[in-house]
């Protein structure tokens, strides 16, 4: 069964869309350059979402003080790193709070994945994605991988495939690159930061078929 990830959540509107659809993971982004990003202060989501979807915290190169009041906070399920992060920040993150760890990483072409074996031993789960651009932490519509070169990993680890998945490309997308899990986040909103639950249900509809 393909799992599904749909990163960015900031609404109670959008969380229920999610857990209705049965979704697997909620991401939640704490970066404050992020047009996506979300506050602790927002505790309703995490009390929404608790027990009924997976929720993922996205950080970029956080400081330990600030993982702890997520953490605190929310609880969540697997911390999604996509900064600079190098091997031992993660295996540290992953002691620290006993929480599973999943490094993102951007692939630009068959050797970006000699770094990612680095990787295997520090984490728990493995992201693909474009790379991060100014216009991706806006909200604008991204690039999409070459999913061809998915054959190229030759780790143990699962994995998950991002990078400007859309109802349109998805099927594609998995066939291509053999994805068992996919992350979206600009593929079903009509505008930034706002989930589009036509585009959701024409998302869901297309796996399903």
């Amino acid at each position: 069964m393909l799992q599904i990830k749909i990163c960015g959540i900031k609404t109670e509107e959008d969380l229920i869309k999610l857990i209705n659809h049965n979704i697997t993971w909620a991401g939640f982004v704490f970066y404050a350059k992020s047009i996506r990003n979300v506050g602790l202060d927002q505790s309703n989501l995490f009390k929404i979402s608790k027990n009924k979807i997976g929720r993922v915290a996205l950080f970029v190169d956080p400081k330990d003080n600030f993982l702890e009041s997520v953490v605190k906070t929310m609880r969540p399920d697997l911390i999604q790193l996509h900064g600079s992060e190098n091997t031992e920040r993660c295996a540290d993150i992953k002691k620290k709070f006993g929480i599973p760890v999943m490094k993102a990483f951007h692939i630009n072409d068959q050797n970006s994945f000699e770094r990612v074996l680095r990787y295997e031993n520090f984490v728990d789960r493995l992201l693909f994605d474009a790379k991060l651009t100014n216009d991706k932490l806006k909200g604008k519509k991204t690039d999409t991988l070459n999913w061809n070169l998915m054959k190229n990993y030759k780790g143990n680890k699962e994995w998950m495939l991002a990078g400007g998945l859309n109802h349109n490309n998805i099927i594609n997308a998995v066939k291509l690159s053999g994805a068992r899990s996919v992350d979206i986040s600009s593929g079903i909103e009509n505008k930034p930061g706002i989930k589009s639950e036509l585009l959701l249900n024409k998302l869901v509809n297309q796996l399903k078929s």
